[in-house]
C-alpha cells in the first residue's frame, strides 16, 4: 500500500517509519529539511515543500495513494488549508490529526470525517490500521489477537445476525456493530456518528454504513477482511 504522510515531527515520523517497518511505501513531507534529510534513510522518501503550495504538492502522487493523513500539529491553519487543497485535488481518503473539537468542527464542515488523536491513537496503533484495508479502530491484546472495528464488507449487508456462521467459516468473533446516526455539530451541519447496538441478536439486520466489532487472530481477520 501507498501512504503520503504531511508533518514528520514526532508523531508523523513514528506513523512514517512504522508503516515502512510493516511494508508499506511511504512519502514523508515537511516544510523543514532537517526534519527530511533525517529521516530520508527510514522512510521510502522524503520531500520538502510547503505543503500549503498548491503547485507543489501537485507533485505527489495523491491520487495514487491509499491514503493521505495530515500529521502536522503545531499549525491548525496549515492544517485546515491543506485540508482543503487534497478535496479540491479529489484526494479519496484524508485523515486529519486533530488537536481541538474546534478544529474538529471546521474540518467536517469541509467533508473530513477520519480523524486521529495523538494523545489516543499511538503512531504504532495508527499504522496497524491502515494496514488492515477497511479498519476503523484496533486493539491488539497480544502478538496474536486483537479487536477491530471494520467497515462491514458489501457481502454481508443485507444479512442478519443469524445467517453469517463468522466462528465456524471465518474462526472470528462477532463482537457488537456500530451504527450510522445523523445528529447537528455545533455550527449546525448534519454530520454521521455510530451508535453502538450493545447485546447482539441473531434476527438484527447487517446494514450499508455498519461497523463491525470483530475479536479474532490477526490472520484470519485479514483473510476475511481480503475476500
Amino acid at each position: 500500500m501507498k501512504f503520503i504522510v504531511f508533518g514528520i515531527g514526532n508523531y508523523g515520523a513514528s506513523l512514517a517509519t512504522k508503516l515502512v517497518e510493516l511494508g508499506h511505501e511511504v512519502f514523508g513531507v515537511d516544510s523543514d529539511q532537517e526534519r527530511t534529510e533525517k529521516l530520508k534513510n527510514r522512510i521510502t522518501y522524503t520531500v520538502a515543500m510547503d505543503a500549503t503550495n498548491r503547485d507543489a504538492i501537485q507533485d505527489l502522487p495523491l491520487k495514487e495513494a491509499d491514503a493521505v493523513i495530515i500529521g502536522i500539529g503545531e499549525n491548525e491553519g496549515t492544517i485546515i488549508m491543506l485540508a482543503a487543497l487534497l478535496k479540491q485535488i479529489g484526494v479519496q481518503r484524508i485523515i486529519c490529526r486533530v488537536t481541538s473539537t474546534l478544529q474538529k468542527t471546521v474540518l467536517e464542515t469541509m467533508g473530513i470525517n477520519e480523524f486521529v488523536y495523538p494523545e489516543q491513537n499511538s503512531a504504532g496503533r495508527m499504522a496497524e490500521q491502515l494496514s488492515f484495508g477497511g479498519v476503523i479502530d484496533s486493539h491488539r491484546v497480544c502478538n496474536r489477537f486483537l479487536f477491530v472495528e471494520v467497515i462491514i464488507p458489501s457481502r454481508l449487508i443485507g444479512s442478519k445476525v443469524g445467517d453469517v456462521d463468522f466462528i465456524g467459516e471465518y474462526e472470528i468473533q462477532l463482537v457488537s456493530i456500530k451504527r450510522d446516526v445523523e445528529e447537528k455539530n455545533i455550527l449546525g451541519t448534519l454530520r454521521h456518528t455510530k451508535q453502538t447496538i450493545g447485546i447482539l441478536t441473531q434476527n438484527i439486520e447487517l446494514r450499508h454504513g455498519d461497523s463491525l466489532i470483530l475479536f479474532g487472530d490477526s490472520k484470519k481477520l485479514k483473510t476475511f477482511l481480503e475476500l
